[in-house]
């Protein structure tokens, strides 16, 4: 297990690099340097390693097996543009492992590369088409995280150094966070060589201000702070003198971070805590307690949970399901004390780690068996970080569920310890291409603290909600005479959603609009002209209200006059629909008749102009939708062109996945045939400026 991003736990992946195949097996009785570098690796020192894999490399570029250790390396100390560069160098060989092909798709997303990672994502489930992770990340639609954009106004915090401090929890008035600020004398941990963590305290929440973070000396990669803890021998462990300042030991005693010291404190990790009812303290550690460390079969130091009470915190004593074969830690508790939950990779779980829970018993002197919390929350990739909210939320880390890169923090509400509806995203404002998590949340549910790498080493971050609403005002009235025309009919599309209004005795209309939304408006009434226009809630983070004033023009005599015939010239121009293959444009052979035929009516019928408007089916990103959408259009387009139409009677119109046939909506697994019908351009006859195909023919 590690303390990812801090603290996690990711044995799983340790181990899995411990017992990684080597593509160029024959090498390692050839090369010294490459079975140098092989010695680091498997020790999970991975700083050591890449200096020794770029010494192989320089003398031999097409190492497969030096590659995948330096990309393997480079995720692990969470270099992402190497990793990123040497999983695509992988990627490029003729036989992808599937793993590659996966951690090539996650490191492309950390760079907010989401064209190429959804891509790649898709390449790893068409290897392993049963890894839901995969087939959710494919599907997921990235601006839908954006679409409560402005609800929280975050803020850097002044508790931060140039070292990592990261999982903040409320403690009195204040708060107990992790940190490995330099102390005088600290162990290195190999991994990649930084100092190993500890708990500090900070008295007054009021203490916590804004900072600039440019003030605070961030150090690049060489400085990232600790993230896990893997040691697998004693040996590996150096003693280094560091004489940074420490914001600890400043003389303005009581509004500055302290070292928690005690039994608590040891020379390994200490990491993400919680206060128990009774006033112990519930802390994750490595496998050490009574002076002694333990390590797992395979020489892997694990995490444990232990309580500290007594006097000073003084008794510690192991949480009883921890085991030395895998590791427990990142302790979450319900309000009343009873319930814990907690990160783990023990055995029969969904995926790398997983959340349990655990009942305290009716005496508050044992705890439950652990149990999984199940498929909704626990997937493929990684669940850590948990926080359970007194109104019913879990709060949770989760590298499995779509997110914008690395560990992103999600929202489920539990009801009887199962979730109820899927885990959401926290979004953009919390959420970023890196590493979020440690989220935790007061009591009214308007301020709190979360942890992120986003600028490279783990911070602390503030935040308070910023709650606004969004409202359409509109009215309809007579372009010609601008008397308000009441009873029309006002048509609001967001999404593949419509949303029918009707203008009251004074034309007017109103509706609460969704935050980070873009909607085309319509009004529609008899004898007249309908009208689309586009509005537009991205970008507006206050209370706020939209004026819309919709103006319709009394059809003309040959407006009327296709009024009047609606039904007939209905059936005369009815167009079938075309249809593609999944993530293609190219125009399929039994679309040709219909085109053909459509070619047909506009020779015959040049007074009308046709609309080529081309939709997609819900996987893959909106914005890789619409432009898939774009060039179906154009395809069609093109195609009638080739057959003598004057391209200025085509308009191409695109809409993505906004405008579904069914209820195959992201995320719901609906079988191919439900998903072809989605995949389609629709033609739409324009005859004196008014839309046949659209025109309502009782109105």
């Amino acid at each position: 297990m590690q303390l990812r991003k801090p603290l996690t736990i990711i044995c799983l992946s340790v181990m899995l690099f411990i017992a990684m195949p080597f593509a160029d097996a024959q090498q390692l009785d050839n090369s010294p340097l490459l079975r140098k570098a092989i010695i680091e690796y498997q020790s999970l020192r991975f700083t050591d390693a890449i200096r020794e894999l770029k010494k192989v490399l320089d003398k031999d570029p097409e190492n497969v097996s030096a590659q995948e250790m330096m990309a393997a390396s480079n995720r692990n100390i969470k270099d992402y543009e190497e990793a990123m560069y040497w999983y695509g160098e992988l990627c490029k060989l003729k036989n992808v492992k599937p793993e590659w092909a996966l951690y090539y798709a996650e490191a492309l997303a950390n760079k907010e590369k989401y064209e190429q990672s959804e891509q790649w994502y898709r390449k790893f489930l068409s290897m392993k088409p049963s890894d839901r992770r995969a087939d959710a990340f494919s599907k997921a639609n990235l601006n839908s995280f954006s679409r409560n954009a402005g609800e929280y106004r975050v803020s850097y915090s002044s508790i931060n150094t140039d070292a990592s401090e990261y999982s903040p929890m409320y403690y009195k008035d204040g708060l107990l966070f992790v940190s490995n600020r330099s102390q005088k004398t600290r162990y290195i941990f190999q991994w990649d060589r930084t100092s190993y963590s500890d708990l500090y305290i900070i008295d007054k929440l009021e203490d916590i201000t804004e900072a600039d973070p440019d003030s605070v000396g961030k150090s690049d990669k060489a400085s990232k702070p600790s993230k896990y803890i893997a040691s697998n021998s004693d040996t590996e462990r150096s003693i280094l003198s560091l004489f940074a300042s420490n914001k600890a030991e400043s003389t303005d005693e009581g509004s500055e971070p302290y070292l928690l010291r005690g039994k608590v404190k040891s020379s390994f990790h200490e990491g993400p805590s919680i206060l128990l009812p009774e006033g112990s303290l519930l802390f994750t550690r490595n496998n050490y307690v009574g002076g002694k460390a333990a390590k797992s079969n395979n020489g892997v130091n694990k995490l444990k949970l232990y309580t500290a009470s007594g006097p000073g915190w003084n008794k510690i004593t192991p949480f009883p399901y921890n085991n030395n074969e895998y590791s427990t830690g990142h302790p979450a508790l319900s309000q009343d004390g009873r319930i814990l939950i907690f990160a783990s990779d023990m055995p029969r779980g969904f995926g790398g780690t997983d959340l349990y829970y655990s009942v305290r018993t009716g005496d508050g002197k044992k705890w439950g068996r652990p149990t999984n919390l199940g498929p909704k929350i626990n997937t493929e990739g990684n669940e850590q970080f948990p926080f359970l909210h007194k109104d019913g939320k879990l709060y949770f880390s989760s590298t499995g569920h779509p997110g914008l890169g690395g560990l992103d923090i999600f929202e489920v509400i539990l009801k009887d310890l199962k979730a109820v509806g899927s885990p959401k995203n926290m979004g953009t404002d919390i959420n970023s291409s890196s590493d979020d998590f440690g989220f935790i949340m007061d009591e009214p549910a308007k301020s709190g603290y979360f942890s992120s790498n986003r600028r490279g080493n783990d911070d602390i971050y503030q935040f308070t909600r910023m709650a606004y609403t969004v409202v359409l005002k509109g009215k309809v009235i007579d372009a010609g005479t601008n008397a308000p025309l009441p009873g029309t009919r006002v048509i609001l599309r967001n999404n593949g959603l419509t949303d029918t209004l009707v203008a009251n005795s004074n034309g007017e209309f109103t509706r609460v609009l969704l935050k980070e939304t873009d909607y085309e408006l319509s009004g529609s009434r008899m004898s007249y002209v309908s009208r689309q226009s586009f509005l537009s809630t991205v970008g507006i983070t206050a209370d706020s209200t939209i004026n819309v004033l919709v103006k319709l023009n009394r059809a003309e005599n040959l407006q009327q006059w296709v009024s009047d015939n609606c039904e007939t010239l209905k059936k005369t121009f009815s167009l079938d629909n075309i249809y593609y293959d999944l993530d293609q444009a190219e125009i399929r052979p039994d679309a040709i008749p219909t085109l053909d035929r459509i070619a047909m009516i506009m020779q015959k019928n040049p007074e009308i102009s046709i609309i080529s408007a081309s939709h997609t089916d819900s996987r893959a990103t909106d914005n890789y939708n619409r432009q898939l959408s774009l060039r179906r259009g154009e395809a069609a387009r093109s195609y009638l062109i080739s057959k003598g139409i004057d391209g200025r009677r085509i308009e191409v119109k695109y809409y993505g996945k906004s405008r579904l046939v069914n209820l195959c909506v992201e995320g719901v697994n609906c079988p191919e045939t439900e998903q072809q019908m989605n995949r389609r351009t629709e033609f739409e006859v324009i005859l004196n400026d008014v839309n046949i195909t659209q025109l309502n023919c009782k109105d």
